[in-house]
């Protein structure tokens, strides 16, 4: 299932670039050792393909005799054809070049969605090294060049005749995970799953001569090898050990560090949360509620405290303005198509934030009396409005937070010890991890790297509110409670204008706007007092929760703070972005010399 994903994921890939896309699932080889020391090969190999125009083979023949016999055959409809030997690029057709040795086989058969089968026959004249007491047939069966991974690969040997299995000595090279079984007195098998581009298998078969009756004298070599083998692949064999060893060491310790290495990290996202990021438990001296106003706060601090942002948003910039309105600083009114805020001389005295908003409003956005709330919205769609609009609304977010650290209402410095933990064990993970999956050649500790991308913007991020800012927070979040309960707000006999407006100004920079509303024009209902607008078109004097629910003015006053702040800040981002003994059992390592290693294969 995963390979059938990969190959559609493969193809999709293919069809936007047009690559080549393919998988070879297996390369089953059969040497057969003829008795005149020839070698006669047959080599399938079995490609799942996604789109190819043809299969590349390369077959290393150099120090083996003359490569002859070559017979390529491909699978169409579940038959197998003969291929051709024609420089025409149709299908079915094969070129041949060579470069010392080395035969390069080009097979025009283009393929799309299919799993197809390939077989390359040809035969080797001088497969086999004869010397006076042994026979040896050594070559890389597999070899170097292949440009894509081989899921299986199976080579089996077959000598002319059964011979005793303790006159075979079979030794085979690459891959330390490769396998050999003498089958019986004839066939002897290699096996490798999981081949890699610059790998190969490599077969050193040793034999008695006297079954190659047919072989030529003249080409013996005039010495004994058995012994000297024997020695060679004994001392690979005892190197390729050691290194399965170290490889099963290398295995248990490193799933130990690993684990070690998870738990540690475990620890420390526990134990920076701990130090940097439980809030303080807080118990309300004042019970579940807090009736009335716990501080004297401006709506748009009291909004920030409870939605435990650092900084304001355009929800506390819209309730600065409605209170603005409540004292009667401005009036708002409303037109046919347009709302208006004006300026009103109130007597009363301003706060350095209520003067900012006032100037940035009334004199910068408007014309020193009023502003038409409308032409705030179309101010921002130019580059230049936008960050002018930007520019203010940041100073404005700059001043309430200034406050709030003059009324001691700010974050915790961090941890030193778990914030330098933090930072040194990310910076270790990230780099440590690259250099143990070298190490213990496992992507396992892909995951360290992974886990420290992860630690470092944790640490960092990790700050909590101090236990003078948190306990601001609990009575804030106990008097929004109760304005949430209907019931509560009844209990208290809200009966004054007044009284409701001031809380409900902060209803809205706490996000309860809504509720608090209804609940008010629920509660004068009941009393039988007319809970709709009235006075024609200005709402000074009129309730702010009836506006709040019935007035188009109302409406479009909120909208052009609270959604207007966010715009401007949109548009100023969008413009600025630019075997010892050869019995069989595993391979060993190195090479006992065999040629072949420029063999390999592929797609274009």
């Amino acid at each position: 299932m995963v390979k059938k994903i990969l190959v559609l994921s493969l193809l999709l890939f293919t069809t936007i670039f047009g690559r080549t896309v393919y998988e070879i699932e297996r390369l089953d080889i059969v040497a057969n050792i003829e008795r005149d020391g020839s070698l006669e090969v047959e080599e399938r190999v079995i490609y799942d393909i996604g789109k190819i125009n043809g299969i590349l083979y390369n077959i290393d023949a150099l120090g083996y005799g003359k490569f002859t016999d070559l017979q390529i055959f491909y699978e169409d409809d579940g038959e197998f054809k003969q291929a051709r030997n024609n420089t025409a690029p149709s299908e079915g057709n094969f070129t041949v070049s060579v470069d010392d040795g080395l035969y390069k086989i080009k097979l025009y058969a283009p393929s799309q969605n299919e799993r197809k089968e390939f077989i390359f026959r040809y035969n080797l004249t001088r497969g086999v090294t004869v010397y006076r007491d042994i026979a040896q047939l050594n070559r890389k069966m597999v070899g170097k060049e292949w440009q894509n991974s081989i899921g299986n690969i199976s080579v089996t040997v077959n000598l002319p005749e059964n011979v005793k299995k303790d006159d075979i000595y079979a030794f085979g090279h690459g891959p330390l995970t490769g396998n050999i079984e003498i089958l019986d007195g004839k066939s002897v098998r290699y096996t490798l799953n999981d081949y890699r581009p610059g790998e190969f298998l490599e077969v050193n078969l040793l034999f008695p001569k006297n079954i190659l009756t047919s072989f030529n004298p003249l080409l013996m070599k005039n010495k004994s090898a058995l012994k000297e083998i024997l020695d060679m692949e004994g001392k690979l064999a005892k190197e390729a050990n050691d290194a399965r060893k170290r490889a099963i060491i290398g295995f248990y310790l490193g799933r130990v560090v690993l684990v070690l290495a998870v738990a540690w990290w475990l620890f420390l996202v526990v134990f920076i949360y701990l130090k940097n990021s439980k809030r303080y438990k807080v118990e309300n001296e004042y019970g579940e509620y807090f009736r009335e106003l716990p501080d004297d706060y401006s709506p748009s601090i009291a909004g920030t405290l409870v939605s435990r942002n650092l900084y304001p948003s355009g929800r506390e910039l819209f309730a600065m303005l409605l209170d603005l309105v409540r004292k009667g600083h401005l009036k708002l009114e409303e037109g046919e198509k347009t709302t208006t805020l004006i300026l009103q001389e109130s007597g009363k005295p301003l706060s350095e934030e209520e003067k900012f908003i006032l100037n940035w409003y009334i004199r910068e956005l408007g014309d020193g009396e009023k502003i038409i709330l409308e032409s705030v919205e179309a101010s921002i769609k130019g580059r230049g409005g936008a960050k002018e609009f930007n520019r203010n609304y940041e100073r404005w977010r700059t001043i309430v937070y200034s406050d709030m650290l003059e009324k001691n209402l700010k974050m915790d410095k961090r941890d030193k010890f778990s914030t330098s933990l933090g930072i040194f064990t990310g910076i270790a993970y990230f780099i440590g991890g690259g250099m143990l999956v070298v190490y213990f050649q496992s992507e396992l500790f892909i995951l360290m790297i992974l886990l420290g991308f992860i630690l470092l913007p944790y640490t960092f991020s990790r700050k909590r509110a101090s236990l003078e800012k948190e306990k601001a927070i609990s009575r804030w979040e106990a008097f929004k409670k109760f304005l949430v309960d209907y019931s509560n707000l009844e209990e208290a006999k809200l009966a004054s204008i007044e009284l409701w407006e001031h809380y409900f100004v902060y209803a809205v920079a706490l996000g309860v706007a809504e509720k608090v509303a209804k609940g008010y024009s629920k509660i004068m209902s009941k009393k039988g007092e007319e809970s709709t607008i009235i006075g024609g078109r200005g709402y000074r004097n009129n309730s702010l929760m009836n506006m709040y629910l019935y007035s188009h003015a109302f409406r479009s006053m909120e909208r052009n703070t609270s959604f207007v702040a966010q715009r401007a800040m949109e548009s100023v981002a969008r413009s600025s972005r630019s075997s010892a003994r050869g019995r069989g059992g595993g391979f060993s390592g190195g090479s006992s010399g065999g040629g072949g290693g420029r063999s390999g294969g592929g797609a274009f």
